[in-house]
């Protein structure tokens, strides 16, 4: 096993880049599951919240005392190796489902900022994750440990601007209706924070293991959670400015920040696309560590890759408004795994692998 020592802000910027994808820092996500319901919305944020610091609590120290990141190990309850290895990889095809999302939101960024084919910005943010994939963990930390402060102080600062300007209404009035699968606050919350926690088991199990010690990794994910929550709420008053504009737009956020200034919009732009970059590379790397290693592997990351790409052509409004309620209600199952998982492992009942499955 290779130790990293990595330090609580580097585990906490993991757990922020997982999550901080184009839904997150576009605004749909946030306005889509917490927007729509007005101030209902505020409370479905602190649920998800602090749901999201118990779980991220629960998956390093897991990955940590288990002293693995497999998918199947970190979820079940039972020492069982063929139905953790069944597991991991049905969880895996979910987590799947992550990169397809963004590589439709790097269509959706094209599309609205320069007017190009969408297929053109899936394409590029698909190519940078296979680089980044194709490398180990170290490289995907020190990657995440340059892009996070400055998405985190563009996107909070960002919408803290929108908040503060002179932002009207320009929409009119319009009926905004929540997804009929997320159709209320609490059910919406709980959707949103059981979508994103799949895509965080194994990378946040890996952060454990390489973190310095059980404290730190603890503690990064703490703090993790807490700026996500933060950043969350911001978003959620600055696109409350303008409710129509938001539930018409792919990019909300992009959108108000291209009516506030054209400076502000392509420094928010630019995160944006960043942003894509790093849940993509993140919740795909957790998809790779189920396939085997050898000297075909690549090419198996590569084909996935650009499976993803194919099936992002769908849409990103689609996919962010239809599919994540259904990868949402499978997580719920997921989470309750997890939660007995972390008891039985807490207890003393789980054992520490005898070696880990991979070292990347």
């Amino acid at each position: 096993m290779k130790e990293y020592n990595i330090s609580s802000f580097t585990v906490a910027s993991i757990y922020v880049g997982t999550i901080i994808g184009a839904g997150f820092a576009s605004g749909r996500e946030i306005w889509q599951y917490f927007g729509v319901f007005g101030k209902w919305g505020i409370l479905g944020l602190g649920f998800a919240g602090i749901m999201f610091i118990l779980m991220g609590m629960m998956l390093v120290y897991i990955g940590r005392k288990l002293g693995t990141s497999d998918i199947g190990h970190v979820i079940l309850p039972f020492s069982n190796k063929t139905v953790a290895s069944v597991l991991g990889y049905v969880i895996a095809l979910t987590i799947f489902v992550a990169l397809v999302t963004m590589s439709a939101a790097g269509g959706a960024f094209a599309k609205q900022q320069f007017g190009i084919h969408r297929s053109i910005g899936g394409l590029i943010i698909v190519v940078m994750v296979i680089l980044t994939v194709l490398g180990n963990f170290q490289r995907i930390s020190r990657v995440f440990n340059m892009l996070m402060p400055v998405l985190v102080l563009v996107v909070a600062g960002g919408s803290l601007y929108v908040i503060f300007a002179p932002v009207t209404s320009e929409c009119g009035e319009m009926d905004i209706t929540p997804s009929p699968l997320a159709n209320n606050w609490l059910i919406a919350a709980m959707i949103y924070m059981a979508y994103n926690m799949i895509g965080t088991i194994p990378i946040m199990a890996r952060a454990g293991i390489h973190a310095k010690d059980m404290k730190t990794a603890l503690k990064g994910a703490i703090f993790g959670a807490l700026v996500l929550c933060l950043m969350a709420l911001t978003l959620h008053l600055a696109l409350s400015k303008d409710p129509a504009f938001a539930d018409r737009m792919d990019l909300p956020m992009l959108g108000m920040a291209g009516r506030i200034s054209r400076g502000f919009n392509v420094v928010y732009s630019v995160v944006l696309f960043f942003s894509i970059y790093s849940a993509a590379t993140s919740t795909f790397y957790g998809v790779t560590t189920k396939i085997k290693d050898g000297p075909r592997k690549k090419y198996f990351v590569v084909l996935l890759a650009m499976i993803g790409f194919s099936l992002g052509l769908a849409g990103f409004r689609e996919i962010v408004a239809m599919v994540f309620p259904v990868v949402g209600m499978i997580g719920f199952f997921v989470i309750v795994m997890v939660i007995f998982n972390f008891f039985r492992v807490y207890s003393g009942h789980g054992r520490r692998s005898d070696r880990i499955e991979n070292t990347r």
